[in-house]
């Protein structure tokens, strides 16, 4: 009897005991629901943000057309649609934009008539990112990081941590590394990738 006691007591030992052997699991935060709700809810420099977020990942990393236009020339589009369209609060920022898109308008990503990009990423880099403020910075990268998690089918990294912690991450990086003012926000964003090492530029 003594010694059965004394087995229940190792064995109970055992399995309290931490097993480094054990893996480790990271979950992802969970997804977002981006709608119209969320929308009519976010300030306008967020919901700016959000889409120039959305629209580099969407076009450069998910690979999908019609997404190119600045918020400049989507956001009233949402923001008319969600409004005059009550039966829509269910559908996602992304299906709206996709609904009062103008292909015909939106074949270039500008600003405005005379300037346009055809480099990667567009004039989303480093010097942009530190031209405007939290809000619109924040949005960004909720717009980019939803993306990567619902659009792109098989993604090569890995961002578990929120969008706060990034934003801060980049903020820092930029405003520490004034010589790569051209190095895109996402290639920025990429340095914090999950289990990766910054290096800093020599």
């Amino acid at each position: 009897m003594r010694n059965l006691c004394c087995l229940i007591v190792l064995l109970l030992a055992t399995c309290a005991w931490p097993q480094s052997s054990q893996p480790v699991v990271v979950v992802a935060p969970s997804k977002q629901a981006i709608d119209s709700v969320w929308w009519a809810k976010t300030e306008v420099g967020e919901r700016s943000g959000f889409i120039n977020g959305a629209s580099d990942c969407l076009t450069w990393t998910a690979h999908k057309k019609g997404f190119n236009a600045t918020p400049e020339q989507i956001m009233d589009k949402i923001d008319k649609y969600c409004k005059t369209h009550p039966g829509s609060a269910s559908l996602s920022v992304i299906d709206v934009w996709q609904k009062v898109i103008d292909y015909s308008k939106t074949d270039k990503a500008t600003s405005d008539p005379g300037e346009t990009w055809s480099n990667t990423h567009w004039y989303l880099n480093d010097e942009w990112w530190g031209q405007i403020y939290e809000p619109e910075q924040l949005g960004f990268i909720e717009g980019y990081l939803w993306c990567l998690r619902t659009q792109v089918s098989a993604p090569t990294e890995s961002y578990t941590r929120s969008a706060s912690f990034y934003r801060r991450k980049i903020d820092a990086f930029v405003r520490a590394n004034p010589k790569l003012s051209k190095e895109s926000v996402a290639d920025t964003l990429h340095r914090f990738r999950d289990k990766d090492v910054v290096v800093a530029p020599k």
